[in-house]
């Protein structure tokens, strides 16, 4: 594995403070570096336009938000035409180590069947992640993949939009006879949702979303249930006893706890309907 074989994708949506920080640690890292932007307002887009003047960055502007996993695979498709054989997929608020695909690459030439590797994730409030080798499912920031198995597995499916588009890819990978490998000295820094102070013990459960990502968790779960649960029962009775506490904790933590609920309840209801993609404002 040769660092100028990987493609990093960040796919961007209104990252104006963080974006500049993501691009610049993985300069050097990786041969290409490949923005693909989901719409972003004209300040964000600015600074997009002040990276793709640099060398090893290039932008893709989709003019509007078509969600994570339709981005990740425009990374993809890129990366298959340049013929790289690795992509890091990237969200803009993440920035990684300075060593983190030396890591991956030392990992790879130990054990060549590796084909999905992901970091040892640093958040503001805490290390996580501590523990390497085989794990059962990797967020899709920071995750090294294969461009060999999405020939496999196939793309990031679109219809999540976003939220368990991770879950979705890291259990067809499993079916398919391939496993996520974490590196521990590859490390990456990673915030999920917005910061908020909560005690140490609930933080692996409860993250600050507004009321329209509580709508795609929840809705996207149901998906989750219907396609895996025969197949992967402990990991998605594992995740569904997850979202049962997350609804007793969004009652005492959220700020708009009426708000959630009722966006849960609509994304449960846009299940039964068969309705995936993007949220709609509905009269």
């Amino acid at each position: 594995m040769n660092f100028k074989d990987v493609l990093a994708v960040i796919v961007s949506y209104n990252g104006l403070a963080t974006i500049r920080q993501t691009v610049d640690a993985l300069r050097g890292q990786v041969g290409y570096i490949h923005v693909v932007d989901n719409g972003s307002g004209a300040e964000s887009l600015r600074v997009l336009d002040s990276l793709e003047r640099e060398l090893g960055v290039t932008v893709e502007r989709l003019g509007e938000n078509r969600g994570v996993g339709h981005a990740l695979n425009h990374g993809v498709r890129r990366a298959r035409q340049m013929g790289c054989a690795w992509v890091l997929t990237m969200d803009q608020d993440s920035v990684v180590d300075g060593s983190l695909i030396e890591a991956f690459r030392v990992a790879v030439e130990e054990d060549p069947r590796r084909m999905c590797l992901a970091p040892r994730i640093i958040t503001r409030t805490r290390k996580r992640d501590t523990a390497g080798g085989v794990i059962g499912y990797a967020i899709t920031s920071g995750n090294l993949v294969n461009v060999g198995l999405f020939d496999q597995i196939g793309l990031y499916d679109e219809g999540f939009f976003i939220d368990c588009i991770d879950f979705d890819f890291c259990l067809r990978l499993r079916r398919a006879g391939h496993m996520v490998h974490r590196v521990p000295a590859a490390l990456m820094q990673h915030q999920l949702g917005h910061p908020i102070d909560v005690p140490a013990v609930l933080r692996g459960y409860y993250a600050l979303h507004p009321p329209v990502r509580r709508y795609y968790m929840y809705r996207n779960y149901m998906y989750m249930v219907e396609r895996y649960l025969f197949e992967f029962p402990l990991f998605i009775v594992k995740l569904g006893l997850a979202q049962i506490f997350l609804l007793i904790l969004i009652g005492i933590l959220d700020p708009s706890p009426v708000a959630s609920y009722r966006a849960i309840a609509r994304g449960i209801g846009d299940y039964a309907a068969r309705r995936g993609g993007p949220y709609v404002e509905r009269p």
